[in-house]
């Protein structure tokens, strides 16, 4: 079965569109299990995914995609194996029961959510439910349809299998493709249940009704040689399996089978015959051996020698001797699956076990076990991965195995991202913008690693993990640096939670010139809180040359625009704001009035400053006379220009008996205000007024203690 990438298309299937839409199911499903349903990340998810699906489906009536332990096939062809979004997509449907996924057009967010909420279940509560077929037909998912995985299909029943004249179906034609492609260990016999036994006890049920017939196609199956090639990788057949089937055939049936092979070379030079017969039991090879002399064949010598040497002998053959190594027996238990473990117990009926494996093996030690273990945690293999690429790529002169590792690796930092490993993923990041590796390595991963959805999808990162990640997307802004601005940009334009927001603004404003116009080009936006943090990132930036194009947004519908706008211009002294700084602070609107007032603090011309003084020498005490006047005494306290002081003890000398409250307001912010300006100029006001007993004196008294003080600390 061919691999194939997503580069390649398939009969009628846009295989970028399937690899796209993938992707989003693989996205979607995670952000449904680490987000409140209704959350902008969910839906925004959910509707990449419809988007994504009517492309697809948009010309094809339906597309099936048949689901392995880790991997997805589509029109009978691997989709790249390579790919870790695949592989775990592969294994939520496997772990989930679904053996084939099929996509028919019209799906609707209502069945994606569906689709979502079944996957999330775990295997038990799935298996409370009914099971993923009953789960299914609830849902009502017209568009997505299932064919469940069939554990009974793995029992090896008789009644499974279908004889059309020529050919077993079924469990058979399954064990002939997994002898021909080298897999019928690691396939039929393992991961899918089946053992040897079971399929030959099949076949000798058949052999038993219609005879030899259907076993005519032994030697064309057998015909591949075992140095049978996929990519770089030398396939051996899985002789012990085949002989542990062969041994249990009917006898005339096996010497079919053996017939069939003897004029089959290995990789050793022997025949397959005796590569199978060398793996068997001795009493299996002394009952094979009768039978072959029994028949009419023309057997190879070195075949009835093999035969006649086990079966004499009392132990097992040298294929059955384990392997020395006693670590290399941890490693078996350690890559031994629960599958190929029930199998393995099986065989302990027939088969002496290696004593390497036991537990009284000399030096062997347990939790030396548990060690190796956890060093092959899947994350950290994913890791070790990324440094052996890296050193391929180093090493490597050829054009195009540097541009199949450069798409290995970014598909490997996808996978870290979507795991949230952001230490390892700046970690890979850093290393492949080494000078020494291949230009072309570098340019691939350069263009991957500045890809808007790859970006993206770091920054959602500070949703999805939180706090604890802050630093690490920190250190990967910086990292891959320029093109994290205008992401960062939009992220800022529709983000809610203000911690995050401020977190935003700091790494935009750390790129210091090369985001102003960036920043700049988003002043047109119709978002005013949006434009509100564009201001504070602009009056940042330090740059006159910025005023001209935020003098619009003095007339913007928006007052708070308005207002932060005239600060960002006041702090760069434009004359324009200035007037109208001056307007404002005559302005009947209340609020515009008391913005102004406190944009005055710093940003004042000799005009503003009279302005200011009119203001708190007008009559009137009413509760707006009182808010003004206190703002303007607040404002005159942070220039502390002494040429106030007079209006000021105008207002302590005041008397209103209608509204003295108010008034002794503020003749006590009057007198607090008073240790900003220089002590001799206020220190003989201060004890002038200090011989009273009232509130006001009180507070006199108080100043007059602390600028004393602090006028000793000098």
């Amino acid at each position: 079965m061919q691999n194939v990438s997503p580069e390649i298309p398939l009969d009628g299937v846009d295989t970028g569109l399937l690899a796209s839409l993938i992707i989003e199911l693989n996205t979607s499903h995670r952000f449904f299990k680490a987000y409140p349903m209704g959350h902008p990340v969910v839906t925004t998810s959910l509707n990449k995914v419809i988007t994504r699906y009517e492309q697809l489906l948009g010309n094809v009536g339906e597309i099936i995609i048949a689901v392995a332990k880790d991997a997805l096939i589509a029109e009978n062809n691997f989709l790249d194996r390579n790919n870790l979004v695949f592989r775990d997509f592969a294994g939520i449907l496997f772990e989930h029961g679904i053996g084939a996924l099929a996509m028919r057009q019209g799906l609707t967010v209502k069945e994606l959510k569906a689709f979502n909420s079944i996957l999330v279940l775990k295997r038990e509560e799935i298996a409370e439910q009914g099971g993923i077929e009953a789960l299914w037909e609830k849902a009502h998912l017209s568009s997505l349809g299932i064919q469940a995985i069939r554990y009974d299909l793995f029992s090896g029943i008789e009644g499974d299998i279908r004889y059309d004249g020529n050919t077993i179906k079924g469990l058979w034609e399954r064990f002939a493709h997994g002898l021909v492609n080298g897999t019928l260990g690691n396939g039929l016999f393992g991961d899918s249940g089946f053992d040897p036994e079971s399929v030959a006890d099949i076949l000798n049920k058949r052999y038993q009704e219609v005879g030899t017939s259907f076993i005519e196609d032994f030697s064309d199956m057998l015909q591949l040689e075992e140095k049978r090639q996929e990519g770089s990788q030398l396939k051996r057949l899985p002789y012990k399996q085949i002989a542990l089937f062969a041994a249990h055939l009917n006898p005339e049936l096996r010497r079919h089978f053996l017939s069939a092979s003897f004029d089959i070379r290995t990789i050793e030079g022997n025949t397959a015959a005796e590569e199978i017969v060398s793996c068997m039991l001795p009493q299996k090879a002394l009952e094979t051996l009768e039978e072959l002399k029994r028949s009419d064949d023309d057997v190879p010598a070195p075949l009835i020698q093999l035969l006649e040497k086990l079966a004499n002998s009392s132990g097992t053959s040298h294929r059955d001797i384990p392997p020395q190594d006693p670590y290399e027996a941890k490693m078996r238990l350690i890559f031994s699956e629960h599958c190929i473990e029930e199998h393995l117990a099986s065989d302990s009926q027939h088969t002496p076990q290696p004593t390497e494996l036991s537990g009284n093996q000399p030096g062997f030690d347990p939790s030396e076990l548990a060690i190796l273990k956890n060093s092959l945690d899947a994350q950290l293999v994913e890791n070790q991965i990324g440094q052996i690429i890296l050193r391929l790529a180093a090493t490597g002169n050829d054009l195009s195995a540097s541009e199949n590792l450069a798409e290995n690796l970014a598909e490997m930092c996808s996978f870290l991202l979507q795991t949230g490993d952001y230490h390892q993923l700046h970690k890979i990041i850093g290393q492949a913008s080494d000078p020494t590796l291949p230009a072309v390595f570098r340019s691939m991963l350069a263009d991957r690693f500045t890809q808007r959805n790859f970006l993206e999808e770091i920054l959602n990162g500070l949703t999805i993990w939180g706090k604890s990640r802050y630093y690490d997307i920190h250190m990967l802004i910086e990292e891959i640096g320029i093109p994290f601005i205008e992401p960062l940009l939009d992220k800022l334009a529709t983000e809610e939670n203000m911690s995050l927001r401020r977190f935003i603004m700091e790494r935009i404003q750390e790129f210091g010139p090369a985001a102003k116009q960036p920043v700049l080009s988003r002043i047109k936006d119709h978002r005013w809180y949006f434009l509100r943090n564009l201001l504070i990132m602009l009056q940042s930036f330090d740059d006159p040359g910025l005023a001209p194009h935020l003098r619009p947004l003095l007339k913007h519908q928006n007052i708070k625009v308005r207002q932060d706008a005239l600060l960002c211009l006041l702090h760069y002294g434009d004359p324009v704001a200035e007037r109208q700084l001056l307007r404002d602070l005559g302005s009947i609107n209340s609020e515009t009035k008391l913005t102004a007032i406190n944009a005055a603090k710093k940003h004042h011309t000799p005009e503003v400053f009279n302005q200011l003084l009119a203001i708190i020498s007008k009559s009137g005490l009413l509760q707006l006379d009182v808010e003004f006047k206190s703002a303007v005494i607040a404002t005159l306290k942070e220039m502390g220009r002494i040429e106030a002081l007079p209006v000021l003890i105008k207002v302590l000398d005041s008397s209103n008996l209608l509204r003295s409250k108010a008034l002794t307001k503020l003749k006590i912010d009057v007198v607090r205000s008073l240790e900003s300006y220089p002590p001799e100029a206020v220190l003989p006001i201060l004890m002038a007024r200090s011989g009273g007993h009232d509130e006001v004196a009180l507070h006199i008294n108080e100043t007059l203690r602390s600028i004393r003080m602090k006028k000793n600390e000098l």
